[in-house]
């Protein structure tokens, strides 16, 4: 139990909050590969399409630089913003947090 503690201690502080170890943890089922993201939409939209999966994928994507300074990033961020909404039914995820995660994050990218 104490080896367990000190692992999920590390853990904390490897990624400072509990959100982006939850991010963290969730993601591993969805590979975020930056150089063919047409494949993982595919795959994404082809399996699962659900919110966790997109919102996995979004957040990795915006790891690899800062749409602040740069453009290209920005509008690959934008574009696949638009999928995941086009991707997922507001009627059936409306009460999920991390479909309203990603409608918030594009509307940031897109203001």
């Amino acid at each position: 139990i104490a080896s367990i503690m000190n692992r999920v201690r590390d853990l904390k502080n490897k990624y400072r909050n509990e959100d982006n170890i939850t991010d963290e943890l969730n993601c591993t089922k969805i590979s975020a590969d930056t150089t063919d993201n047409s494949g993982t939409v595919n795959q994404i939209m082809m399996t699962t399409n659900n919110p966790e999966d997109w919102l996995c994928f979004l957040l990795r994507l915006e790891k690899k630089g800062s749409p602040q300074v740069d453009v290209s990033l920005l509008n690959r961020l934008i574009g696949h913003y638009s999928q995941a909404v086009t991707a997922l039914p507001a009627e059936k995820h409306s009460q999920d947090e991390s479909y309203a995660r990603i409608l918030v994050r594009f509307a940031e990218l897109k203001a």
